[in-house]
């Protein structure tokens, strides 16, 4: 054992020098600062993890809903069509009523009596009665 001793002890000699010499270069007080920064660090890393798996579960819902939102669009979009078409004729109708109202007023205008500036002015309307 005392050869096994002596070719370990220069190996020894510099373990124990290099730990003094970090005792010296890193008091208990910075190491234990260093473990609770490294402890904070851990800690902020476990809940960005949560959070980040949180989100990933709404991507995951919003990419499953997406597929039926789309088939609904697609309906709603052959619904509309279909709508259009029925609507058609109401709105051809609903044109041609317009177009002979306007002539009618037209043709109205033509058999109207006009009044003359002055007897518009002249008279006053009449006053309600009291």
């Amino acid at each position: 054992m005392r050869l096994l001793d002596a070719a370990l002890a220069p190996l020894r000699a510099v373990l124990g020098s290099t730990e003094r010499e970090a005792e010296h270069a890193f008091p208990v007080q910075d190491i234990e600062g260093i473990q609770s920064r490294v402890l904070d660090t851990v800690e902020a890393i476990r809940d960005a993890t949560e959070q980040i798996e949180a989100h990933v579960s709404v991507l995951e819902t919003l990419a499953k809903s997406i597929i039926p939102l789309t088939e609904s669009v697609e309906n709603l979009t052959t619904q509309l069509g279909v709508i259009s078409e029925v609507l058609r004729p109401v709105a051809a109708a609903e044109h041609d009523v317009a177009t002979a109202e306007h002539d009618v007023a037209r043709v109205g205008h033509l058999f109207g009596r006009r009044r003359h500036e002055t007897e518009t002015t002249a008279s006053p309307p009449p006053s309600p009665p009291e």
